[in-house]
Parts: C-alpha cells; sequence; structure tokens
C-alpha cells in the first residue's frame, strides 16, 4: 500500500520503524561509539503530558528521540488544543509529533456498532455477545518548548523543567554514581539475585540459577578522561539493566518467548528487547546506553526484521514497556527509601488545575485523583494476545495499558463475584497508579471474556 494511503496510525508505526532504523545505522556508523541516545543526557524522567501523564512504552521511546532530535529542554507534550486551553501559541513552523494509543471497535450481536460508553452498561450477558477488537489509533503532540510558554507561563515553565533535572553524582573514582541500582543490589531487592562479580568478564543472566551477574564496577572503569570514566560508570548500571530485562522475562514473570541459542531470531528479539528496556529505563534515570560489542552482531538480523516488518517494533516494544515498568516499580522502591522522588508515581500536578479536563485527541485521559468518582474498568485480550486494562473515569476513558499474561489470564478465568472485583482493582491500581486513589468499592465489574 502507497504510504499516502495508509491509516495514520499506520504512519505513525512506519514513522517509528524508520526511526528506530536510522538509530540502529547511525549507531553502526559511529563504530558504536553512539548509544541509543545518542549520547545526550542532561535529563532524567519520562515524557510526560502536559498534565502530568507519562507516556509509556513506545510512546516513551521515541518521545526521548524526539525531544532529544528537536533540542528541547525536557520531554513534556501537549496536544494543539491543550494548548489553546491553556493559552499558549504553537510557534508558526513547528512540526507535530505522532502518538499511538489503542481504541476499541465495539458491534452488538446485531452487528451495529456502538460506543465504549453504551457497552461498559451492559449486562455481563449482553457484553458476551458483542464482538470488540482493540485497534491503533494515533494523534500528534507538541513539545512544550514549541509553544510561547517560557514568555506567557514563566513559572510553570520552570516548576515543569524542574522536574527532569538529574540528580548527577559520582563515586570515589570519578565514575557515575546511581544510588537507587546501588541500594537494589546492596540490599538485593530485585526479582532475582544481582551478584557483583571479580571474575565474571562479562554481564549476564543465568536462567537455570536465575541470578544477575556483573562484573564489579571498578572493572567498567576503561577510559582516561575524566568525562569518559564517568561515562564508563553508567556502562555499569546500563549493563545491569540490560541482564535485569532478561531477567523479566521467565515464565512465572513476564513468560517471553526468549529463544534457546544464540543467533535465532526469538534470541535475537530478546536481546532487541533487553537493549531497548536498558536504553529507556538509563535515559529516563539520566544516562546513556551504550550498546554491547556482544549485540553489534544482532543488528542486521534487527534490521532484516524492521524493514520486513514494520509492526515488529509495536510487538518488541509492547515487552519493552511490561520490562521497563518491573524495573522502574523496584527502582521506585528504593527512590522513596531514599528520600527521592519516585519515577512512575511522583505527585503529577504539573499544570494548572483546568489541566485535569484537557482532552488529548480522540481519548481523553484525566488520570488526576478521583477520589470520589465513578471508576468503571475492564479486562480484554487484543487481537495479537495480549492482556490490557482500561479504565473510564466518570464517563471519559482513559488509554489502554498492557498487563502481563500471567495477570490476565488468571483474571479471565476468575468467576464473578468480590474476588474478581478485588483483582480488577489490583490490576487497575497497578497499573493506572496511585493517581487513582482507588477504593475497591467504587468501581463497576466488566467483562469476563470479549470477544476478539
Amino acid at each position: 500500500m502507497e504510504y499516502n494511503k495508509l491509516a495514520k496510525s499506520e504512519k505513525t508505526v512506519q514513522l517509528f520503524t524508520e526511526m528506530m532504523i536510522s538509530r540502529m545505522q547511525e549507531m553502526k556508523a559511529s563504530d558504536w561509539k553512539m548509544g541509543w541516545m545518542a549520547g545526550k543526557t542532561g535529563m532524567s524522567g519520562m515524557p510526560q503530558n502536559i498534565s502530568g501523564r507519562n507516556y509509556s512504552g513506545l510512546n516513551s521511546l521515541f518521545l526521548q528521540w524526539e525531544t532529544i532530535r528537536g533540542k528541547y529542554n525536557m520531554p513534556v507534550f501537549l496536544t494543539f488544543l491543550q494548548a489553546q486551553k491553556e493559552g499558549l501559541r504553537i510557534r508558526p513552523g513547528s512540526k507535530s509529533f505522532p502518538v499511538l494509543y489503542w481504541a476499541l471497535s465495539i458491534k452488538d450481536k446485531n452487528g451495529n456498532k456502538m460506543s465504549e460508553e453504551d457497552y461498559r452498561s451492559m449486562s455481563a450477558k449482553e457484553r458476551s455477545e458483542c464482538n470488540v477488537k482493540a485497534f491503533l489509533r494515533s494523534f500528534t503532540v507538541f513539545n512544550v518548548d514549541q509553544t510561547n510558554i517560557q514568555e506567557v507561563k514563566p513559572e510553570l515553565y520552570g516548576k515543569l523543567k524542574e522536574r527532569f533535572q538529574p540528580e548527577v553524582s559520582m563515586d570515589v573514582n570519578g565514575m557515575y554514581k546511581n544510588r537507587a541500582i546501588d541500594r537494589m543490589i546492596a540490599t538485593q531487592e530485585w526479582v532475582c539475585p544481582i551478584k557483583p562479580s571479580n571474575t565474571a568478564r562479562d554481564p549476564y543472566y543465568s536462567p537455570a540459577a536465575d541470578t544477575v551477574v556483573v562484573p564489579m564496577k571498578y572493572r567498567f572503569k576503561v577510559s582516561n578522561s575524566p568525562e569518559e570514566i564517568f561515562k564508563d560508570g553508567m556502562e555499569y548500571y546500563s549493563s545491569a539493566l540490560h541482564e535485569m530485562a532478561h531477567s523479566t522475562g521467565t515464565a512465572s514473570r513476564l513468560n517471553r518467548e526468549t529463544g534457546s541459542k544464540f543467533g535465532d531470531a526469538k534470541y535475537a528479539r530478546e536481546e532487541l528487547v533487553a537493549e531497548l528496556t536498558a536504553a529507556m529505563v538509563g535515559n529516563t534515570m539520566g544516562f546513556d546506553k551504550r550498546i554491547l560489542n556482544n549485540n553489534a552482531a544482532y543488528l542486521d538480523g534487527w534490521l532484516k526484521a524492521l524493514r520486513e516488518d514494520p509492526r515488529y517494533i509495536v510487538s518488541v516494544m509492547s515487552d519493552v514497556n511490561k520490562a521497563s515498568h518491573m524495573i522502574f516499580e523496584s527502582i521506585d522502591r528504593q527512590k522513596i527509601a531514599l528520600g527521592e522522588r519516585p519515577i512512575l508515581y511522583a505527585d503529577q500536578q504539573m499544570s494548572t488545575a483546568k489541566s485535569r479536563d484537557l482532552s488529548e485527541g480522540q481519548s481523553v485521559r484525566t488520570e488526576q485523583a478521583i477520589a470520589g468518582k465513578v471508576l468503571k474498568a475492564s479486562v480484554f485480550k487484543t487481537p495479537e494476545g495480549e492482556y490490557a486494562v482500561q479504565a473510564t473515569v466518570n464517563g471519559k476513558a482513559l488509554d489502554p495499558l498492557t498487563i502481563d499474561r500471567e495477570t490476565g489470564a488468571k483474571y479471565m478465568n476468575l468467576p464473578s463475584g468480590e474476588g474478581k472485583n478485588a483483582v480488577l482493582a489490583q490490576i487497575v491500581q497497578s497499573s493506572y497508579g496511585n493517581r487513582l486513589q482507588m477504593n475497591p468499592k467504587s468501581y463497576e465489574h466488566h467483562s469476563q471474556s470479549l470477544k476478539l
């Protein structure tokens, strides 16, 4: 199909694929000296909408790259409608950037189209007779630096920028130091043991022992200049994150098909998941991720897979999102213990109070505190076989979020009742965060099995 005849969402997928291919080619041309984020650090935090909601998965990675490409001061974005409601003006000549989300197409038993709100007001029996399909939609956003926010709302701009200032520190060897990851390793609070080693030549994850092994940090000090020695410290943490990402894929955790031998397609895909997870997490924490030497051999295979199937990146980033979310949750526990601001569920009141009512494209997302408001939620299975949850607040649908297969299958197989309601409450709380301030009795239970 010609590019100009593609649906907007498919054009977005194709754009993201082209960006990924370009990034890989640039790393290869630099003889692997250039990292996934082009060596650009200096800010930390997940890309966010001006309302305070974090972007996740595919959108998070590509908005990070767009922030770097555009040389913006922070990864904060807003729609044209949000800019208008905030009294901001998009600067002439500014180009928007696309964001993807999952939407639902619903038909009743007679084949008539219906809204998600009408669907969720139906009984369980009526919903079971409907045909529900999830599909990708797209809308566009601008970076706040593409607006006149600095001139008309300098105080708000300053508060936004302050949120992305990295906490930069170094150890006695002049290497980058990350207190949260150091504490996680020291207290052994990851999902499996992380063992620093004086003898291991390279970091690795052992599925048989369910253990991550990382050479001692000082062994990563291979450079001469102070600037490069500082970055050597970043490579230590990046390597640990890469192996931690592998450890999330076991059958008892995210249950990824990771392949059985070096070089096969599933093994190569798992390496890309681990690489991008480490890159996303590292960049969110303020440091870049160089590509590992042993993964350079996979690059041509990754490029081939991307060129043959543009939607490959959607599948990969779905797994990256789940793995990175597990890591962020663990890092947040360390940050809270250290008195630092967490990444996932920090206070999200970044804009004025009216930002709570701002809409984004085709999907309204208001993820501010909703104590006392009506919350509806449902779990469904996507055409790709993934499980997802979607919440609706006071009739406004939040974007669907993927959940791990084990949790999704467990929920689907539970009989109706308070027990199933409690599991749904846990899924919504885990997926959408403490921002919901949710009481399990304040939402309505929906959908046991949706036809897809």
